[in-house]
């Protein structure tokens, strides 16, 4: 059975006349009542007794009728879910995060801002250690992973900006050191660092340690901790130092004193890695969002005064 025969026997029903069925689907009678003919000999029995002015349906018909409502209400149901997924309106996204990354307001904006214009798209979010994300990226077990940047492994994927910034020192807040303002690198030379394993972002992990050196000193590694963002709490219980990010800043535990880095220091990204060529039009749409981000943060920026 076609669809459309479906379509021409719901007619018929419907408007109780082939007179009246054919000219609701612009054809000329003959040519339905073929049709139906057509459709009773396929299944093997009648569907229609045809009266003088009108049709009855057989208890066959009757149950043809019944599930015919529901085949051609799932065709179109299909037929829009597919238009819709074909425009990104639709569908799912699976999405990485890394651990320094979940709390951005850059990214949570990007995460509301999304939903908000595609409300049925179903996003899946997994958090895991950068080499790990990216290897999923790769592999198609993720359509995207947000990444802290430098992020040694990734080449060969397409990286998509979401905001950059500046890392910052944080202290005790009885350090001696914790005092408004920038403080040296070279201040903490005698200071246990904090940091995270090496495999969870061994490009900042890289980046931190070769700041030190270019600073003039190695530093005295403390304890390790599991993520970026709980480096702060070793931070405030008295551990040692560290650096982070200045979003991981702005948490402001207390306990902890944040200082920027006096001379040069470092710059570190939050990028959306995907495959060089995105095939999704959802994952598509994503990557806009970040660009009309980035747009409407330019466009404030330049608004604002000096």
């Amino acid at each position: 059975m076609e669809l459309r025969t479906l379509r021409y026997f719901m007619a018929v029903v419907e408007k109780q006349n082939f007179t009246r069925a054919a000219e609701s689907l612009n054809m000329s009678q003959p040519p339905l009542s073929q049709q139906i003919r057509k459709l009773e000999e396929t299944l093997g029995t009648p569907l229609l007794r045809r009266l003088t002015r009108s049709i009855e349906l057989t208890e066959a018909g009757a149950s043809l009728y019944r599930d015919a409502n529901e085949i051609l209400e799932l065709a179109d149901a299909a037929k829009q879910k597919v238009k819709r997924i074909a425009r990104g309106e639709q569908g799912a996204l699976r999405i990485g995060f890394a651990g320094s990354t979940v709390l951005h307001p850059a990214v949570l904006r990007l995460l509301h801002d999304y939903r908000e214009h595609y409300p049925e798209v179903a996003l899946t979010p997994q958090e895991g250690s950068m080499p790990a994300l990216v290897e999923a990226v790769r592999t198609d077990r993720l359509d995207a992973a947000i990444l802290r940047l430098p992020c040694s492994n990734s080449e060969g994927l397409a990286h998509h900006l979401i905001e950059r910034e500046p890392l910052l020192i944080a202290l005790p807040a009885n350090h001696p050191l914790a005092k408004p303002g920038p403080l040296p690198l070279t201040s903490l030379k005698d200071e246990s660092f904090i940091l995270f394993p090496h495999a969870i972002g061994p490009g900042l992990y890289d980046g931190i340690v070769g700041l030190c050196r270019e600073a003039g000193f190695e530093p005295i590694l403390g304890p390790e901790c599991p993520q970026v963002i709980s480096t702060v709490g070793m931070v405030q219980a008295g551990f040692g130092v560290t650096l982070v990010p200045s979003s991981v800043a702005a948490l402001r535990p207390l306990g902890v004193s944040y200082h920027p880095i006096a001379g040069n220091g470092m710059m570190t990204s939050i990028s959306l890695a995907t495959r060089p060529h995105p095939g999704s039009a959802v994952l598509r749409h994503f990557v806009a969002q970040i660009r009309q981000g980035l747009q409407k943060e330019a466009l404030v920026n330049k608004l604002e005064p000096a």
